[in-house]
């Protein structure tokens, strides 16, 4: 039994509460839920569609075995179809979004799931979107990352944009190694610090970090000026900021420089050593020097702003940063757990409790078959829109095969290929019409 518009509206929001029943009390975790059809059964759909081609329940069908057959171009088709007749329909929509992903078109993948998430669905099919999102989102860096290495000679030539700034992860230079995550947790707080100067434009902290893994950098390579500016020519930064810092017993030493990305010189330094318990005051106190010798005029409004601390619990602080280090490396669960951690400590740790919030989302999403978000889901539609997808041909893998794992497995990894397609991610008006290699779709709501 499918979920579409033709169901009674009682009868589809009893479904779609006793799914997001049965998904609350731990569906997922290990009840069954409506076969998904196989790859064994793509001869018999194909023939049933061979005699209703506008059918979209047999498109679907279609649709989902290509998907788990991983034939993600066959997928997109036939749920394009299935979409062109039904709009609205939500089990085409997830497995779109999926299949999406499959094909390495990130963009398009997070726009299907945008759509999915305003229509407002159940709190349970919510968190899943949300999952999914931030997955994309870490795939789309990754994959931008592999892309800047591939043409870095093209990137080199080109002047990165103004007042844009890259922070590169701390090197830790001491010996106790419980104080090495606080590497990403510095850099965290000083890209979120220099935000608060509204001159200037700051690159995300794991945006970079993609970077830097891909380029698999040593951490002494962190403070050398040379990777700096070859790192702002990869990230589109015009400064780049280096530092260091060693703990040493009950004190704490830090220094920073802002490299300039055109001629790889240090434009600015920013010292300093204090108690242990200090290390806020300590970082504030470096910022400050870094945006003084750079000659940046900040406002009183941006030094009060720049002066906030994010939690004055430094144990906290070291659990946020060992989430962050479990995060870039793809460990959500761990990544929770060390968040959870901070906030049991400091329930007022913003930072933190969003961090968990995020990472708990992405864990249970990586693990979500498209079926399940379906489950979830229920039936609905987003709001009044139109959304154009295109056939997405792929220009360096024709073939459009990315690296997704079947609908039974855990979500997809990143793809070495990127797709591009007429008309991706437009809006066009409120038309709806099918032209070869172009469907769009109008989603309204009910």
């Amino acid at each position: 039994m499918r979920l579409t518009h033709a169901m009674p509206r009682v009868a589809a929001r009893r479904r779609a509460l006793g799914l997001a029943g049965l998904l609350a009390a731990g569906a997922c975790a290990g009840a069954p839920g409506p076969a998904a059809p196989t790859p064994a059964d793509i001869p018999a759909l194909e023939a049933r569609r061979a005699q209703s081609p506008d059918d979209p329940a047999a498109n679907l069908r279609l649709g989902e075995a290509y998907y788990t057959a991983q034939r993600y171009a066959d997928a997109r088709q036939a749920l394009a179809r299935t979409l062109l007749h039904q709009p609205g329909n939500t089990e085409a929509q997830v497995y779109l979004g999926y299949t999406y992903e499959g094909l390495g078109q990130f963009d398009s993948a997070r726009t299907t799931y945008q759509r999915l998430e305003a229509g407002k669905p159940s709190g349970a099919a919510r968190r899943l979107l949300q999952g999914r999102l931030a997955l994309v989102e870490r795939h789309q860096m990754i994959y931008d990352a592999r892309q800047a290495l591939a043409h870095e000679s093209t990137l080199v030539q080109t002047p990165p944009p103004p007042n844009t700034v890259a922070v590169m992860p701390f090197r830790y230079t001491g010996t106790d190694s419980t104080y090495r995550p606080l590497s990403r947790g510095l850099a965290a707080l000083v890209v979120t610090d220099l935000s608060r100067v509204h001159s200037l434009r700051l690159v995300e902290r794991d945006r970079l970090q993609a970077l830097l893994d891909e380029m698999k950098l040593s951490e002494s390579g962190r403070v050398d000026p040379a990777t700096g500016a070859r790192s702002g020519h990869l990230i589109g930064a015009s400064t780049v900021v280096q530092g260091q810092y060693d703990v040493n017993a009950t004190q704490i030493r830090m220094n920073a420089t802002a490299v300039r990305t055109q001629d790889a010189r240090v434009a600015s330094t920013g010292t300093g050593a204090d108690r242990l318990q200090a290390l806020f005051d300590l970082e504030k106190q470096v910022v400050f020097q870094l945006l003084d010798k750079l000659g940046i005029a900040i406002t009183p409004a941006e030094r009060v702003a720049i002066s906030e601390r994010p939690t004055h619990d430094l144990q906290a602080f070291l659990l946020y940063s060992r989430g962050l280090a479990a995060q870039d490396q793809g460990d959500f669960a761990g990544a929770a757990q060390d968040f959870q951690a901070a906030v049991q400590r400091d329930p007022g740790f913003g930072a933190a409790g969003a961090a968990a919030q995020s990472s708990q989302q992405a864990q249970s999403a990586s693990t979500a078959s498209a079926s399940s978000v379906v489950a979830a889901a229920g039936v609905g539609t987003g709001p009044t829109t139109s959304l154009v997808l295109s056939d997405g041909v792929n220009t360096t893998n024709p073939t459009g095969a990315g690296s997704l794992s079947p609908a039974s497995g855990p979500g997809p990894v990143v793809p070495t290929t990127r797709t591009t397609g007429q008309c991706e991610l437009s809006t066009c008006g409120g038309q709806t019409s099918a032209l070869l290699g172009t469907l769009i779709i109008v989603i309204n709501r009910p």
